[in-house]
């Protein structure tokens, strides 16, 4: 069976700007609701730099995954270049071969792993959102996993009843693997994979690939339903994990819109829009753009 991989770098990290700058609307419109809804106090920025903590997490991902794609162009690269001057180092599996294989392990994993710490803050942020814009109290260590404790569960402090249920819905789907993932790679020990390497004597071309671990695969088993049991590289694994990350972050962002409308506290704010048939509406609402697309 075929190893699942990023085929073409260039055109899906192109695809992945396009959607992170979608994104990046979404959560300008977040911050354009909270004011319309919540709080129009024009001096409060505090909802803005919540903005920013998640966008910084986020474009932190994608230059780790950038990362990756390069880190990985390099080793084929170094590989390419020992095979010219000495081919037996390669072929005989060689001192400077296995030294080489086996930093690049070390190396190609611990940036994946950096990604994962990377993805599992933003969702860490994104709650601390969703306790700033319900206005009610604010958690003094605002952690994704605190809409479920008890505390909040008997008076709603930290988030409204509504947006505990669908958070629910976005724990066990992607979440909760996600953190038990990183949790994993914290404290127990770290998890590398497998480096497999193809070579076309006639062209002389390098196809070097690290692969999902058996750990990753256990603890997503999204990934592996969705891949048909398939091996997977890494790139394959990173891509894979930015692209659920942005589909649960989109899709709470548009939950959160909809929570502060159910429960505002202002009737509307300092700023307003002009809709279809004369409607006052939020200014956010070019921003949002369609749900379906993210």
């Amino acid at each position: 069976m075929k190893i699942k991989d990023v085929e073409n770098p260039v055109e899906e990290f192109r695809k992945l700007s396009k959607r992170f700058s979608l994104l990046n609307d979404r959560f300008l419109a977040v911050a354009m609701d909270y004011k319309y809804y919540i709080d129009s106090t024009i001096t409060d920025n505090e909802i803005f730099k919540l903005r920013d903590n998640v966008i910084y997490k986020l474009q932190s991902a994608k230059f780790h995954f950038q990362l990756l794609l390069e880190y990985h162009d390099r080793i084929e690269y170094q590989l390419d270049k020992i095979y010219k001057t000495n081919p037996k180092t390669i072929i005989q599996n060689e001192i400077e071969f296995a030294i080489l294989q086996q930093r690049a392990i070390r190396e190609i994993y611990s940036i994946f792993d950096s990604m994962i710490y990377h993805l599992c803050s933003i969702f860490d942020y994104l709650f601390r959102l969703i306790n700033f814009a319900h206005n009610k109290e604010i958690a003094e260590s605002p952690k994704w996993n605190l809409f479920q404790t008890n505390r909040n569960l008997k008076g709603y402090m930290f988030c409204s009843k509504e947006m505990v249920e669908k958070l629910k819905i976005f724990d066990q789907s992607f979440v909760y693997p996600l953190i038990k993932h990183r949790s994993y790679l914290i404290h127990t020990e770290n998890d590398t994979g497998e480096f497999t390497l193809s070579i076309d004597l006639k062209d002389k071309k390098f196809d070097a690939k690290f692969l999902s671990t058996e750990l990753f695969k256990n603890h997503f088993p999204e990934i592996v339903k969705e891949n048909k049991n398939a091996d997977m590289t890494i790139k394959y694994s990173a891509l894979w994990l930015i692209d659920k990350t942005i589909i649960n972050a989109t899709e709470i962002l548009f939950e959160l819109s909809e929570d502060m409308q159910r429960n505002k506290k202002i009737e509307f704010g300092l700023f307003i829009r002009i809709g279809e048939n004369n409607t006052i509406e939020s200014p956010s609402t070019p921003y949002w753009g369609n749900r379906k697309i993210n």
